[in-house]
């Protein structure tokens, strides 16, 4: 499976595929300054947002806790329902937590939001693939493919900003827009000369992007287990 820094490095813009370049090999092949990057063009106001230096401890908890919750046994008619349930479950240890992190309301209910698009996703796969494959569990948990489920959810959340910034370097012109996934702003939209590159730079995503693929990607194989020894 590949690891979500890969994932987050390609994304379906426009109907098209876009692999993004990272930010300091652009730099290098174009032999730009290091205030080249997104801070520059878009800077973050981080005072009042969550951080993630207090959660070291707490949020491996509440992976433990949401993975505990999904049952050895799952019936195909019970997925559904039983990923609500997940969905409550990390809503609540997230909750729990939320003094050791300061995440605001809306932070933790995005979150909560993000778990359980790609969980229904995950639990619509599982009853498509159950029905296809004529409950067979070897070809369920053959096919069952996280990664590309996890894939199209961040591409159904791209799109790049309108505004557009430029930069003079060199007596080149290059035209920036920031490009945008479900983790905040990852990437810049290059326009120089005829030429559009894709360039990524997560400094100012969501840090627990490599969290949430972790726990979404665990819990997910857990329900595709916890199908297959039932059906």
């Amino acid at each position: 499976m590949p690891a979500p820094f890969i994932l987050l490095m390609q994304l379906t813009l426009d109907g098209q595929p876009q692999k993004f370049i990272p930010l300091a090999t652009f730099r290098s092949q174009r032999d730009l300054p290091l205030e080249f990057a997104l801070a520059y063009f878009e800077p973050k106001e981080w005072q009042g947002l969550g951080s993630l230096d207090g959660s070291r401890e707490a949020l491996p908890i509440v992976r433990q806790r949401v993975l505990a919750a999904v049952p050895q046994t799952v019936h195909l008619t019970e997925l559904i329902p039983q990923v609500q349930a997940l969905t409550d479950c990390f809503h609540r240890e997230l909750a729990a937590i939320n003094r050791q992190i300061g995440l605001r309301e809306v932070e933790v209910e995005f979150a909560v939001a993000g778990f359980a698009d790609v969980m229904q996703s995950v639990a619509y796969n599982l009853i498509q693939l159950s029905h296809t494959y004529r409950h067979d569990p070897a070809q369920i948990k053959n096919q069952f493919d996280f990664s590309t489920l996890y894939q199209n959810w961040l591409d159904a959340s791209a799109r790049v900003s309108s505004t557009r910034h430029s930069y003079l370097h060199q007596d080149v012109t290059y035209q920036i827009q920031i490009v945008y996934n479900a983790y905040g702003r990852v990437g810049l939209k290059v326009a120089v000369a005829d030429e559009v590159y894709y360039v990524f730079d997560p400094a100012l995503a969501c840090p627990a992007a490599n969290y949430m693929f972790d726990l979404c990607s665990i819990v997910a194989q857990s329900l595709c287990v916890a199908l297959t020894l039932n059906v």
